[in-house]
């Protein structure tokens, strides 16, 4: 049985969804998220970032509109796009309002209710 290292639970979406990752500099960026928990997001994208890079993950989870400051830890360069990962740097607010709707997605994609 493998190990589970993960400290959050993580809800991968059955098709990605559309974010804006926005760049120190103050540019915009979309993205399509893969995967999200409470502690950060897995996105990919035809740009290239750099590793280390403060940005803002901005996304939908039904009602709820988010915009998290993250930095890139994670770099995978495939053929015609780049996978990133991005640990969240999120306030206790932030946190329970996004755990509280990842719950939610998880539950009713588990009953096979359509996102």
């Amino acid at each position: 049985m493998s190990e589970n290292r993960r400290e959050y639970f993580r809800v991968f979406f059955d098709y990605s969804i559309d974010g804006d990752i926005i760049r120190q500099g103050g540019g915009s960026l979309s993205v399509k998220i893969e995967n999200i928990s409470v502690g950060g997001l897995r996105f990919t994208s035809s740009y290239i970032l750099d590793l280390d890079e403060k940005v803002i993950c901005s996304f939908n989870i039904f009602d709820s509109s988010f915009a998290i400051d993250g930095l890139i830890v994670h770099k995978y360069k495939k053929s015609n796009y780049t996978e990133y990962g991005v640990m969240f740097n999120i306030d206790p607010d932030t946190f329970s309002q996004l755990f509280k709707q990842l719950n939610y997605y998880q539950m009713r994609q588990r009953k096979g209710f359509e996102e």
